[in-house]
């Protein structure tokens, strides 16, 4: 089975039966190319290293020319992912008998799991990222759908990229999303503090929406006992820093700098809500980690989790642009405290068919399937 770098967790975790080759495809412009369009990639880099192991896994590393800015051209060269390394591909699906292959992305990716499947009849599955700019130019778009119509099964994780598909008549597919770590499930969530306290985890960048969060709170201020910690760190933080001093918030809004991933159950338990209104997000991981540990989520609408759940039943989500649906969505958790504990419950109970473990164990049963047809 040829698998895709981001699935390594699952893949080191739960399906040790498998043979698990890796690619990462690494983008390179030729001088011309990179002179004429301004492209600061080259082919310096990806000569000096041709694989490196990570977690006791070799990690080839193969060239393809590319033009990311430009999505047409881009999409057109990811076949050079193929044609500049037939020799290895050929040699590594020959000799290791190969029987699955899994894109993590349209281009290049999917591309060369295509081309692999038109050569030698090895099945493909492509799970899709934040995608949906090839599906805005012509050719890109052509290709991508060529792509799917030739998988096995197509998994977009977030709920845009599924209902975009499927109106471009995508039918084999399957909305699956990333996963967590089923540990987070143990944790219990700590009741012992006076204040409603709210959490953002997120790199502090303009799309995570923080400073209208801020904004919105500014507005409970008065009428409410909270406490919001945002972790992270990012650009955005001289910014977010100054709304804060602006609102007179210093009390109440705290940025506590980045912590390490191995932590954020412990960070998330000691809360009451978890809210990031970013957009776009391709999914958001850090979601399903809050919901494991019962704690109500907001999200942006048409974004990250959003389409995963039940609307005000398992989670919330809120017009990203608009401080006072932001507000209104906290202020409704804020003051009700049962109503906190349902969605968080709820919340729970969905996130658990989402472990990397559930997971894991659901793409098993496609890859035998795949080998059905």
């Amino acid at each position: 089975m040829i698998l895709y770098l981001s699935f390594l967790i699952i893949i080191s975790r739960f399906l040790k039966d498998y043979k698990v080759f890796f690619i990462l495809p690494v983008k390179y412009t030729n001088k011309i190319i990179r002179t004429l369009l301004r492209d600061d990639t080259n082919a310096g880099e990806v000569r000096k290293l041709k694989k490196y192991s990570y977690n006791n896994y070799e990690i080839n590393i193969l060239p393809f020319l590319s033009v990311q800015r430009f999505r047409n051209l881009h999409a057109i060269l990811s076949y050079t992912l193929f044609m500049l390394n037939k020799k290895f591909i050929n040699k590594l699906i020959v000799e290791n008998n190969i029987d699955v292959v899994h894109a993590q992305f349209i281009f290049p990716d999917g591309l060369l799991a295509y081309n692999i499947w038109k050569k030698f009849g090895i099945p493909y599955v492509v799970t899709s990222h934040n995608e949906l700019k090839y599906f805005k130019h012509s050719i890109s778009r052509r290709l991508s759908l060529k792509i799917f119509k030739n998988a096995y099964r197509v998994t977009p994780i977030n709920f845009t990229n599924y209902t975009t598909f499927q109106e471009h008549n995508v039918t084999n597919i399957d909305h699956i999303p990333l996963g967590f770590d089923e540990k987070l499930l143990e944790l219990k969530k700590s009741e012992k503090h006076d204040q409603v306290k709210i959490i953002t985890i997120a790199s502090l960048i303009k799309l995570k929406n923080i400073d209208k969060v801020i904004m919105a709170l500014a507005r409970l201020d008065r009428d409410y006992n909270f406490q919001y910690n945002i972790v992270g760190d990012g650009p955005e933080k001289d910014n977010l820093e100054a709304i804060i001093n602006q609102n007179k918030l210093e009390d109440k809004v705290k940025l506590l700098g980045r912590i390490a991933h191995d932590k954020i159950g412990d960070v998330l338990r000691e809360h009451d809500i978890f809210i990031m209104p970013s957009f776009f997000e391709t999914f958001g991981r850090v979601y399903f980690e809050a919901m494991a540990l019962g704690l109500p989520v907001i999200c942006a609408k048409n974004s990250g989790i959003y389409g995963f759940f039940k609307e005000m039943e398992e989670g919330i989500s809120v017009d990203h642009t608009d401080i006072d649906d932001i507000r209104n969505k906290i202020e409704l958790l804020i003051s009700d405290k049962s109503l906190r504990t349902r969605i968080g419950n709820k919340g729970n109970e969905l996130v658990k068919k989402y472990t990397w473990k559930s997971l894991a164990i659901r793409y098993n049963e496609m890859y035998k399937k795949s080998l059905e047809k």
